[in-house]
């Protein structure tokens, strides 16, 4: 090409990126000016809200810990100073709701191991938080680690009757053997060493009940027995579950002549079950537990819109604020229980930035057409309870027309922000990447719209938006503090936030809800283990009853094409009971591409079986 050709071309290319500019510019009314001339203030504000909702006084935050009402009313005087009118019960900022934050063990509950005296309670023994109340005497039989990994070889049910047994399993997983184990050496642990997924693959194999015995202690330490905090699943109660000291186990079986660290050394040394019956062992296992509830609290501030004709919708920007307190449930370093979880980036960061969002919005010349309500959400890290509450309470769902949420924005690396859920409406890619444009951002956009409390609109057919940083190594643990955040790197986020948020709000076309289809999400999580084969089916996150209910199906996946709709409530997945979200995440990890399943539903209260053949994610 000609040098002057070229210059042409060069010129006729900037003057077109330059119109591009302008337009969205134009289209944004001016609203990017606030963000070109952000006040230098903007990052104290940040360091301000995250300082204090991390400190070591609100004691991480936990439902309950007293420090959970400093966070909120903190965040409720900033809503306030902002401008903001109140949204919640009564004319106040707060919206009240309850929510069961542990459990309590009540008489009658004991152990008889065969027919000795009843162990002592919390001293020789102590229920599982995820038991069932219930009681049963029945054999018990030695079931290794309690653990089914067909994909691997490895089922420590093989050659063994669990049926109408009480199992007895290890604590844990055996340690892997080459890079092909599913299992991992502690003080990490794979899904198979979940309590929960012991207790679900005993009730699969009809066990009546579990004992776990962990072998890691080689004293009588005071902290070997779980408490029910610790032990706790929100998901749904399997069966019968306890945790005995090993010293009281291995004296039990020493009179039978089994050595219980022999089996567990032949385990790990081999790499092979050494399931097996024990003789004459007779277990009498009563179980009685009382929830606890306690009250918590959304804040919500509404800042209303400028138009007329649009004022009455409603976009939702939401972070919780919630946390794990001392680290009793949730926490992935069983060492710190009992140490203050700061919760600095989970999720202080997501609340720092909606409060600071609520302050710069009302310093806007040009308002947003729509109404912009803010939420600071409680007992997310409880199960997603505050915005379940919310949906489920709110005067005119129909009026929300998406929703942004914040969910650990502290960590940014590389200017990259993973943004879930782009695809759940039409226009949201386009205008996620034009603010990141500006913005100088990268954005990995995730097919998967993830789990946290934009899951409890998505749910309710609203288009969401999920903003993310990743995942790092402080995750859940007591070591997740304000220093480790890149408080710059939360103001770019709140910059791109408000952006799309602003772009949404003043949209003239109608706001479309897309249900996701059938693809893997990006990053290569397809992968990993539960995304192996595909079903299509949207869980209704709100839904609290037995079973998976179904807020729809994706368009032309497996669900779809075998019958499956919205409102159904899946029971039972080929062999596997299903109780809960996580029963059908596990049930689809133990099959393959190609595999025809029956799938069990509740349709209008009524079983309906239907076949459906499973694909990847992506065909």
């Amino acid at each position: 090409m000609p040098r002057s050709d070229q210059l042409k071309f060069k010129l006729k290319f900037f003057l077109g990126a330059l119109t591009l500019g302008l337009t969205v510019i134009a289209a944004l009314s001016g609203w990017t000016d606030e963000l070109a001339n952000r006040d230098l203030s903007a990052t104290e504000e940040l360091s301000r809200h995250v300082k204090f909702l991390s400190s070591p006084e609100l004691t991480g935050r936990g439902i309950d810990t007293p420090g959970i009402k400093l966070a909120r009313d903190y965040i409720g005087t900033e809503f306030a100073k902002s401008g903001l009118r109140p949204g919640g019960d009564n004319g106040s900022f707060l919206q009240t709701f309850d929510v069961a934050v542990g459990v309590a063990v009540v008489e009658p509950s004991s152990l008889i191991l065969r027919t000795d005296a009843p162990l002592q309670l919390n001293q020789q023994w102590i229920p599982l938080g995820l038991s069932t109340s219930d009681k049963v005497s029945a054999e018990v039989v030695f079931a290794g680690y309690g653990i089914t990994a067909k994909d691997y070889g490895y089922d420590d049910y093989d050659g063994i009757d669990a049926k109408g047994k009480i199992v007895l399993v290890l604590r844990y997983e055996p340690p892997p053997k080459g890079d092909k184990s599913p299992f991992r050496k502690l003080p990490d642990s794979s899904n198979y060493a979940a309590l929960r997924t012991k207790a679900n693959n005993a009730r699969d194999h009809g066990a009546l009940g579990m004992i776990l015995v962990d072998l890691n202690y080689d004293d009588d330490a005071k902290t070997e027995l779980l408490s029910t905090q610790n032990s706790l699943w929100r998901g749904g109660n399997s069966l019968i579950a306890a945790q005995v000291k090993r010293q009281v186990v291995e004296k039990w079986l020493d009179t039978r002549r089994i050595s219980l660290k022999s089996l567990k050394e032949q385990i790990d040394t081999d790499g092979k079950p050494a399931s097996m019956a024990i003789p004459n062992a007779i277990a009498t296992l009563q179980v009685n537990l009382k929830e606890n509830r306690q009250h918590a609290d959304n804040v919500v501030g509404i800042f209303p819109g400028a138009d007329p004709a649009l004022s009455a919708e409603s976009i939702v920007i939401g972070a919780h604020y919630d946390h794990l307190g001392l680290g009793h449930f949730g926490a992935r370093d069983r060492a710190s229980e009992g140490l203050v979880h700061p919760g600095a980036d989970d999720n202080a960061s997501g609340t720092a930035v909606i409060i600071d969002l609520a302050r710069r919005l009302s310093r806007l010349a040009d308002k947003p057409a729509r109404t912009i309500v803010f939420i600071a959400f409680s007992a997310e890290e409880l199960g997603l309870f505050g915005s379940r509450y919310y949906v489920d309470h709110a005067a005119s769902i129909s009026a929300i027309k998406a929703m942004l949420n914040l969910d650990m924005v502290g960590r940014l690396r590389d200017d990259r922000v993973t943004v879930f859920g782009t695809r759940s409406s039409t226009d949201f890619s386009k205008e996620v990447l034009a603010g990141a444009q500006q913005l100088g951002l990268k954005i990995g956009e995730s097919d998967d719209v993830g789990r946290s409390d934009h899951m409890s609109f998505y749910s309710k057919k609203i288009p969401v938006l999920h903003f993310f940083t990743g995942i790092h190594n402080d995750y859940h643990r007591a070591t997740d503090t304000w220093e480790k955040l890149n408080v710059d790197g939360m103001a770019k986020v709140s910059d791109l936030v408000m952006l799309t948020a602003l772009q949404i709000a003043n949209a003239k076309e109608p706001i479309n809800f897309v249900s996701l289809p059938s693809r893997p999400p990006a990053g290569g999580a397809a992968a990993g283990r539960g995304f192996r084969t595909y079903l299509g089916t949207i869980p209704d996150y709100g839904a609290t009853a037995a079973g998976v209910r179904l807020a729809g199906v994706s368009s032309g996946s497996p669900a779809a094409l075998a019958g499956l709709k919205e409102g159904d409530v899946v029971i039972r997945l080929g062999d596997k009971k299903i109780q809960n979200i996580e029963d059908l995440t596990d049930a689809l990890s133990d099959r393959k591409t190609g595999d025809e399943v029956e799938i069990v539903v509740l349709r209008t209260d009524k079983p309906l079986t239907l076949k459906a053949t499973l694909k990847s994610r992506g065909q």
